[in-house]
């Protein structure tokens, strides 16, 4: 998997992010909505993003992926927020749209041979996460999105990143 330290999953593409200091200056600036309203524009989208700056942070989806019955998250993560996530990205191209985390960077697992994201649950139940948010294609094309931590030559892993799914 390819690694970025630049910020341009900010700008455009999707991520997921569980760092928190990097998340915390989306909520500061309020850049962040609600799942459900984000679904709503799934129905009709606004002409502009609804936030200030190029960075949406969606927060919600950690709750419904901890609370449904993982076949169920993944149905919904490809049928609900994948087809959301094209939409956006076709409207709003020089925008980055970010689902935030609140888990450990160890609740993220990374497949060996196949270049997945997996979710491990607090349950310890998993969910195919970036299969569901990015479909087969996220193999190729995701991201393993790192900063520097406050060691010297410490990198301290942000979250996954894919430019665009098809």
């Amino acid at each position: 998997m390819k690694i970025i330290t630049n910020t341009v999953w900010q700008r455009r593409g999707s991520c997921i992010v569980f760092d928190q200091e990097s998340l915390g200056s989306f909520i500061s600036i309020g850049a962040m909505v609600s799942l459900r309203q984000a679904l709503v524009w799934s129905k009709g989208i606004p002409v502009n993003p609804p936030v200030p700056g190029r960075t949406i942070l969606i927060c919600g989806l950690e709750t419904l992926i901890e609370t449904m019955n993982p076949p169920e998250a993944e149905d919904f993560l490809r049928t609900r927020i994948r087809p959301l996530l094209r939409l956006l990205q076709r409207e709003w191209t020089e925008c980055g749209v970010v689902f935030g985390f609140t888990s450990h960077t160890k609740a993220f697992e990374e497949t060996s041979w196949e270049e997945e994201v997996i979710y491990r649950r607090r349950d310890r139940k998993t969910v195919r996460l970036s299969d569901g948010l990015w479909d087969g294609t996220a193999t190729m094309n995701m991201n393993k999105v790192v900063r520097e931590g406050e060691k010297s030559g410490e990198e301290v892993i942000v979250g996954y990143y894919v430019a665009r799914i098809s």
